[in-house]
């Protein structure tokens, strides 16, 4: 298992008892999100939630606190509480594709013109 794995089974394992789409849920994953976006910050939290004061509940706790509604501002919230980088918009909700990593995007072609076909 690499870093990144190991970190979200960490976070899922900690935010085992919540409730699917509660407030809590919801942070647990876009801290997942955020993760699988900038894998770079995976091993920070990782080595955090060893740490009883940084573990899932109390960024919860303290997201929920908060009293925020703009997931922009909750992602801001949540890095930092963990000093990672904020990703400058919001990461793809990896839960949504059940899977570990958010699907790679592939270019669209029809948007590339041939220098060839103006000749």
């Amino acid at each position: 298992m690499n870093i990144l794995e190991n970190a979200v089974e960490c976070i899922k394992t900690q935010g085992k008892n919540y409730k699917k789409y509660s407030n809590k849920w919801n942070v647990m994953q876009q801290l997942i999100d955020i993760i699988t976006a900038q894998p770079e910050s995976a091993e920070i939290v990782l080595q955090d939630l060893k740490i009883k004061e940084m573990q899932l509940n109390a960024l919860v706790a303290s997201v929920i606190n908060q009293r925020l509604a703009d997931p922009y501002k909750i992602m801001t919230a949540i890095c930092e509480f963990y000093a990672i980088p904020t990703p400058d918009e919001l990461p793809p909700e990896v839960w949504r594709t059940n899977n570990a990593s958010p699907a790679p995007t592939t270019p669209a072609t029809e948007n590339f013109i041939n220098l060839m076909d103006l000749l």
